[in-house]
């Protein structure tokens, strides 16, 4: 069982879901943080008030037996370090023009790592040793499909430019596997002296991505009609090759009555991937509440 939430909103935070899911005897693995732990909305980095010793939660959830996964983007917030170094070696995704192209996604101004490079892959491989520093962390590449809010459809243009010069009409697809398959390796990297299977769950996919991830059905609803939907869009994907895949239990937004949030957890026990999540606006819904 996964909890998450956007967002848990400091270390204390964490350890209090953590304590009262073990006071009610609810058993869980994993703690989830989505991108309001970062420092500004930065990948890579720790809000530094709310998460001040990041390496002291992990240990902490490692005695408990718990696993911690953190959202990590492909878009990086324009003009702070890692976005910095991306466009200084010439790994992001590029404009019609040949160069580094920027968009707008939740920082503002971003720029788009370009994972069909293999020097854009090392890169993101060192940005990943920053901040793997326990066996126990794990990663969710979300909005990589890519999703551009100012781009056409809040994705990206058709003539942005990959590695090999091919434009994103030809690749657009392909980008999502990508960006997780770059995550997966990095971590089987950083986790190989302890012999450990990384964890990595994605929102894009494309085939052969089960090889290397699992993904959910986005962002639902809290109502009957999608908790009913949930059952055959989990099974089709699994008949299309993805079967590692859940639905947002008891609904993304909104607020579910009670008896909703009861019968999501009785079918969600079945979904592959079993994985509460919430809105930022919904109220706090957690089990034992």
């Amino acid at each position: 069982y996964h909890q998450c939430r956007w967002n848990y909103n400091d270390e204390l935070d964490v350890l209090t879901v953590d304590s009262e899911l073990d006071r009610a005897h609810i058993p869980y693995d994993y703690i989830w943080l989505d991108i309001e732990y970062t420092d500004e909305k930065k990948f890579f980095t720790w809000k530094p008030n709310a998460f001040p010793y990041p390496e002291r939660l992990m240990e902490r959830l490692r005695r408990l037996g718990r696993k911690l996964v953190i959202l990590i983007d492909p878009h990086l917030k324009a003009g702070y370090e890692t976005s910095e170094k991306v466009a200084e070696k010439n790994a992001a995704v590029k404009n019609a023009h040949g160069e580094t192209f920027y968009g707008e996604c939740w920082p503002g101004t971003s720029l788009w790592i370009d994972t069909f490079s293999v020097g854009a892959q090392k890169l993101w491989s060192t940005f990943l040793k920053t901040m793997v520093k326990a066996t126990n962390l794990d990663i969710w590449n979300d909005m990589n499909e890519p999703s551009i809010f100012s781009g056409p459809e809040t994705t990206a243009p058709k003539d942005l430019v990959h590695e090999g010069g091919y434009e994103e009409r030809s690749v657009h697809n392909l980008y999502g596997l990508t960006v997780h398959q770059s995550t997966y390796v990095s971590m089987k990297e950083i986790l190989a002296n302890e012999d450990l299977r990384p964890f990595v769950l994605t929102r894009s996919f494309f085939a052969g991505s089960q090889r290397t991830t699992a993904t959910w059905t986005g962002d639902n609803v809290a109502n009957w009609e999608y908790l009913k939907i949930s059952i055959p869009m989990c099974l089709s994907s699994n008949i299309a090759g993805m079967p590692f895949i859940g639905a947002d239990i008891a609904g993304f937004s909104g607020d579910p009555e009670d008896e909703l949030i009861v019968r999501w957890y009785q079918a969600g026990v079945w979904y592959p991937f079993f994985r509460a999540h919430a809105h930022i606006d919904s109220k706090r819904r957690e089990p034992y509440l």
